[in-house]
């Protein structure tokens, strides 16, 4: 698919609580390229970091980008993998509807097919990276197409699993429309270092001890292990290039997805 008219979209973002605002436009380039004031660089060249719940993108000079992994998975998910500038001002990616659908919904009708991507990301032999504790994974294994197979485990959740053989139109039926989510006693925490300040129950779903709190209920009986999946493949946007492998993630997060992505970046 090939972006050919401009969006714009405004919101608070959700670590910051401040207005920001991203547009993401067509341009002449073989990649994505991410611009912030003065600094612009292609996707697959930037600095990535996972650990601030988040996918944070970083410029040479320091300059951060955060919130980055909802905008690049609507991208990389309907199958947009060139030829646009991702500008954003405020410094992070608004929260919108925390998932994809909104900006899902405008590639839709600011785009056109075209033939797929020749320059295709083939995992030849596997590739694994671990957590600290070694309990917790992300896999890249050979495979003829994008095949991702996610576990998840959360107090109150229990476990879930999904798997997932990616194509647009599975994307944006299937994992396009699953939201963020944060447990409540972790929320105090997050907003005093800065974080979740932009987090209501319009763009997320809060989960405690007496039960979930989203607004008109979960989606899917399983949204949470499908917005891990979301997560995954905006993360895995960070390559540069359409995907063929067998991800399998364990308990994973942005951390783990992004190493990946900059192990892979060498394939």
């Amino acid at each position: 698919m090939r972006l050919n008219g401009k969006i714009i979209l405004e919101g608070i973002g959700l670590h910051s609580g401040r207005e920001c605002e991203v547009e993401i436009e067509p341009c002449e380039s073989d990649s994505i390229l991410v611009r912030s004031g003065e600094n612009e660089m292609p996707i697959e060249k930037m600095n990535l970091n996972g650990t601030n719940r988040g996918s944070d993108y970083i410029f040479p000079d320091g300059e951060r980008i955060r919130t980055c992994e909802h905008v690049f998975s609507a991208l990389y998910g309907m199958g947009i993998y060139s030829g646009v500038r991702v500008s954003v001002k405020g410094g992070e990616m608004p929260a919108l509807d925390g998932c994809a659908r909104t900006l899902c919904d405008e590639i839709l009708k600011h785009s056109c097919p075209e033939p797929e991507a020749r320059d295709i990301l083939k995992v030849s032999e596997p590739m694994i990276v671990y957590a600290e504790d070694r309990t917790r994974f992300v896999a890249a294994f050979p495979c003829d197409n994008l095949h991702i197979t996610y576990t998840v485990e959360y107090k109150y959740i229990g476990a879930q699993v999904l798997d997932f053989i990616f194509t647009p139109e599975n994307y944006y039926a299937n994992i396009s429309n699953a939201r963020t989510f944060a447990m409540l006693s972790d929320i105090e925490y997050l907003r005093a270092h800065g974080m979740a300040l932009g987090g209501t129950l319009d763009n997320a779903i809060a989960i405690s001890e007496n039960g979930i709190q989203a607004s008109g209920g979960l989606r899917w009986p399983d949204e949470f292990v499908r917005h891990k999946t979301l997560d995954l493949i905006g993360d895995l946007a960070a390559t540069g290039r359409p995907l063929k492998a067998h991800i399998i993630a364990m308990k994973a997060g942005h951390e783990l997805h992004l190493k990946l992505s900059e192990k892979m970046r060498g394939e």
